[in-house]
């Protein structure tokens, strides 16, 4: 259904966003499902991105999981080489960083899934394309400020 026929039925604007961003969301799904690295893996493996060792609770709070769930993420990614665990010297907190195979896997599946939007993005002309990514930017923060979503560093986009 197009927006036009959505429209003529009645359909809100909302509504129409709504299944537009689901169908979008099952769109990502198969690009994650037939990606070599897990949504998990890829979740640490963004987040080390920037090369700063973290600890289990900061990872937790990072990626507002509980930490239950960051350990066992975690420890599947060590388990696999994706993520490497260690103690400095005199320190309490063990701290977990990426592997260099992790980042390498990682730059892989990112190489992938943004050859991807390229090729979406290539359906636009130059105008199209600029316009969509500033609207899109706009939505997403006005959206965020609506479900009351705190600003931090890690609510914004960063770059890969």
């Amino acid at each position: 259904m197009d927006r036009t026929s959505a429209m003529d039925a009645g359909t809100t604007d909302s509504r129409y966003l709504a299944a537009t961003l689901s169908l979008l969301d099952r769109h990502r799904r198969l690009q994650e499902q037939n990606s070599p690295l897990g949504t998990a893996d890829l979740r640490l493996l963004w987040l080390f991105n920037d090369r700063i060792p973290r600890t289990l609770r900061a990872i937790a709070d990072e990626l507002g999981l509980e930490r239950s769930t960051v350990n066992r993420q975690v420890n599947a990614a060590l388990a696999t080489g994706l993520l490497r665990r260690y103690r400095e010297d005199g320190a309490n907190a063990h701290l977990i960083d990426a592997t260099p195979t992790g980042m390498e896997q990682f730059e892989q599946a990112v190489h992938a899934m943004l050859h991807c939007y390229d090729v979406a993005l290539a359906e636009l002309d130059d105008t199209e394309r600029e316009r969509l990514l500033a609207l899109f930017d706009r939505f997403v923060h006005a959206y965020g400020q609506t479900v009351r979503l705190p600003a931090t560093p890690e609510t914004e986009p960063r770059p890969i």
